[in-house]
């Protein structure tokens, strides 16, 4: 499944979505609109984690 927005990585057989802002993990599963996710840090702007490159 190709995604546009959405950042998803497969760990095993089990997709995860991952948060566009800082590589976090939102949620499993493929049961998601294709567009930009952020977690809830990054939303408020606190979120002092870095998108790990390479995840």
């Amino acid at each position: 499944m190709e995604y546009e927005h959405a950042i998803v990585k497969f760990e095993g057989d089990v997709a995860v979505l991952l948060c566009n802002g800082c590589g976090i993990k939102i949620t499993e599963g493929t049961k998601h609109e294709d567009r930009e996710h952020y977690c809830t840090m990054c939303m408020s702007g606190n979120c002092k984690a870095k998108f790990k490159k390479g995840n």
